[in-house]
């Protein structure tokens, strides 16, 4: 027997699955970019134009990129610290770390006999900023939040950026100065 048809779920049942390939295509624009060179609107469609005819991102998908929202990101004061050519930047910089597990903050009782351990950590940072004075970790985010939600949404990712700058600050033998969360919203 073949299925006659599918249940009509209502509204947009794949529009979780658009969000995240917009983000993550949202992410292969800004790693493709050519930081070098000047950041304009038309730099950012054109990369977005160029990963779509090189079939790195669906056409379809690619119009949930939003080429202003990347722009402002680096017209804006920390996108001025990115490309000023005195700092050294690394787009989707990955990296693995190996961190003791007694600094996970693991709930008391489950460390046992585990703290000794070490644990692999393993990330992309979605961009690393060395300036003279330290680092700089920035993560993108493409989460729909409003002003007053941003505060409280960027707190949910503090864990992820505390290990990020962990691993770069190691790795890079270098002080880590801030760590960024940024919404494209």
């Amino acid at each position: 027997r073949r299925a006659v048809a599918l249940a009509d779920l209502g509204g947009d049942a794949l529009a979780p699955r658009r969000a995240r390939m917009a983000g993550t295509a949202t992410h292969l624009v800004i790693s493709s970019l050519d930081l070098k060179e000047s950041v304009t609107l038309a730099a950012v469609e054109r990369t977005r134009g160029r990963l779509v005819e090189t079939g790195a991102i669906p056409a379809d998908v690619a119009e949930g990129v939003d080429a202003q929202a990347i722009l402002t990101f680096f017209e804006s004061e920390l996108g001025s610290v990115v490309r000023d050519e005195r700092n050294a930047v690394w787009q989707e910089w990955s990296f693995t770390y190996g961190l003791p597990a007694s600094e996970l903050n693991l709930p008391a009782g489950e460390q046992g006999d585990v703290a000794e351990e070490i644990v692999v950590v393993q990330g992309w940072i979605d961009l690393l900023v060395q300036t003279a004075e330290g680092l700089l970790v920035i993560d993108f985010k493409t989460d729909r939040v409003s002003s007053d939600e941003a505060d409280k949404r960027a707190e949910a990712y503090r864990g992820q950026l505390e290990l990020y700058a962990k691993a770069a600050a190691a790795i890079r033998e270098a002080r880590v100065l801030e760590r960024w969360v940024y919404f494209f919203t």
